[in-house]
Formats: structure tokens, C-alpha cells, sequence
């Protein structure tokens, strides 16, 4: 994997460039020894702008490459139950980043929509063909913060997901749709959830996947505590809260939904059910991915902001200075 690399499309043209203005800069430093600090600004300023148009990179993981057509819905479980740790002994949303991985890449070049949902349900990323996007945002999740949690709806995100999928439909009837459910099945909300099943007729394929055991697991709550030691969700009764995982609502999204169920657990492998729904859109490679490059041409836009706006300075200064003079002289 190659460390560094460079983005520009012309990258010597821009170096030319940058070495003609960095030569004029130093030329002007050495000859106007009066005005040494603003031609270092002004140096700074060209070496900034030059390494900015360059769009320096760095490894940044995998994209996948392979092209698939078909409109992915992937909603995720971010409530307080999905940091219960009975993944084998992680928490379960550790197991649902690593199952969207896979759905990204078995699913490469398709359009794919994250939608997480705890005690709302919020569009994470609208449809795009960008995996590297949707696998770099799963990745940042986390469960909804303990304090603010007043219950969750299984099928909160409902609404939601029939206005995507009416709406991606309407922009791209041709393209089958396919939708991921991901979460622990555990509704914490007041009165029945909403049925899916209006929502059948929209979805080609897709699959209901269960996070948890039986038997259950604690969660470490979500908040803002920085002891270092971990904070875990109390029952009211007494002692750590257990969730434990509802196959049996899961089981009725599925349903619901029209796709199968499946339950997932550390070490089980996913590809071999993805495969099939993937390769329903057409004969796309799976599993190939190509370097993902991270750049880091936006950490230079500060410093050079900033230089911009001293230099903005100096010159109304010295307008200033010079219609101070004009007018002196006409008196």
C-alpha cells in the first residue's frame, strides 16, 4: 500500500507554478529587506496553496470497486440495547458495523442508503455509489446516549424508509430494491409498533439480520463521562439493565417485509447470503476493493484562512496609509 501520494491532475503543472511564485517570493524577501515579515507571509501563503492543490493522501482503507445496480437500504439499531455486550462479549453494534462492511462490499457500485434508528430515526447518508462513505460513517456510530433515551419503536424508522424507497423509485424504477434491517428486535416504546407491510411492495430483496442472545448482556451506557471507568445502564430494580435480543419481533419484520431472517453471531460468516441477492443484479465481481486514499489537503485550509486574512489586513492597511497621504498632500 503506497504511503503518500499525491491527487493533483497535473501535478507538475502545479508544482511549475508554485516554484515560479515561491522564486518570486524569495527574490522579493532577500531584495525589500524592510518588508521581511510579509513576504514570509506571502512564502507561507504559496507554500500552503501550492500542497493544498496538490491534494496530498494517505492509505485510508478499501473501496469497493465491483458495480452492481440496485438501490440498498440499510437500516441500523443505535439504541441504548445495541451496546449490550453478548456478541461474543463485544457489544452487538461491533457486529453490525462489520455485517455493513460486508453488505457495502458485496454490494459495490450500488446506491446505498444508511438510515440508524433509536428513538428517532434519521437518514445517515441519502443513496449514494461512494461505499468507502457509508462504510467510513458505520464505522462512527454509536449507540444513543443513555440519558436521553425514552424508549424505542422497532419500526420507528418506518415513515422514513417508504419515503426513500417511493422516492428512489420514482428517480430509478429500473433498479430492484434491497433492504437490510439490522438491530436487536427489543421494543422499549409505548404501544404496538407499526407493521412494515405496507412497505412489501417496495422491496425486491433483503434480509432481516438479529443481533444478541437469549440470555442477554449489559450495556455500557453512552454519555459524556470521562473517568475511564465504565458506566453501565442500571435497572430500575437493581443492577445492571439486561437487554436481551426479540427474534421473535425480528422474526415479524421479516415477515412483514417480505425477506428472510437471519441471526447473527461472531465468526458466522455473511457473504454466502449476500452473495445470491447481489448477484441476482447482474455477474458483478464481489469482494474486490482497490486502496482507499484519505487526503489531507482540507488541514491546510486553517492556516492558510488565517494567512489570507493577515494579508487581508496589511493591505487595508496600507491603502489606509496611502489615501492618508494623498489627502495630506492635496491640502
Amino acid at each position: 500500500m503506497t504511503p503518500f501520494t499525491l491527487q493533483a491532475e497535473q501535478p507538475w503543472l502545479v508544482a511549475a507554478i508554485g516554484a515560479a511564485l515561491l522564486a518570486l517570493c524569495l527574490w522579493q524577501l532577500v531584495a525589500e529587506r524592510g518588508r521581511r515579515l510579509a513576504w514570509l507571509r506571502r512564502t507561507a501563503l504559496v507554500v500552503l496553496a501550492v500542497a493544498m492543490a496538490l491534494r496530498p493522501a494517505i492509505p485510508g482503507g478499501e473501496v469497493p470497486t465491483a458495480s452492481i445496480q440496485a438501490r440498498v437500504f440499510v437500516m441500523v439499531d443505535t439504541s441504548q440495547s445495541i451496546a449490550a455486550e453478548d456478541f461474543g462479549g463485544e457489544p452487538r453494534l461491533t457486529g453490525v458495523q462489520e455485517d455493513v462492511v460486508e453488505i457495502a462490499r458485496a454490494f459495490a457500485g450500488a446506491d446505498i442508503a444508511v438510515i440508524s434508528f433509536d428513538s428517532q430515526a434519521a437518514l445517515r447518508v441519502p443513496l449514494t455509489d461512494d461505499g468507502s462513505a457509508v462504510i467510513e460513517m458505520v464505522r462512527a456510530l454509536r449507540p444513543e446516549i443513555a440519558v436521553r433515551s425514552r424508549g424505542t419503536s422497532v419500526a420507528i424508522a418506518h415513515e422514513l424508509l417508504r419515503t426513500e424507497l417511493e422516492r428512489s423509485e420514482a428517480a430509478d424504477p429500473s433498479s430492484p430494491a434491497v433492504v437490510f434491517y439490522l438491530g436487536d428486535g427489543e421494543h422499549t416504546a409505548d404501544g404496538e409498533p407499526e407493521s412494515f407491510g405496507d412497505v412489501a411492495g417496495l422491496v425486491d430483496r433483503g434480509l432481516v439480520l438479529g443481533y444478541g442472545t437469549p440470555q442477554g448482556g449489559r450495556m455500557q451506557a453512552s454519555g459524556f463521562d470521562t473517568s475511564g471507568e465504565p458506566q453501565y445502564v442500571q435497572d430500575p430494580a437493581g443492577g445492571d439493565a439486561i437487554s436481551r435480543i426479540d427474534e421473535g419481533r425480528l422474526r415479524g419484520i421479516a415477515g412483514q417485509l417480505g425477506v428472510s431472517y437471519l441471526h447473527r453471531a461472531p465468526g458466522l460468516p455473511i457473504a454466502d447470503a449476500l452473495g445470491p441477492m447481489a448477484a441476482a443484479d447482474g455477474e458483478a465481481e464481489l469482494d474486490r476493493t482497490e486502496e482507499s486514499r484519505l487526503e489531507l489537503a482540507w488541514a491546510f485550509g486553517a492556516p492558510l484562512a488565517l494567512l489570507l486574512g493577515w494579508e487581508g489586513l496589511s493591505l487595508a492597511r496600507t491603502l489606509r496609509a496611502s489615501r492618508g497621504q494623498l489627502t495630506g498632500e492635496e491640502r
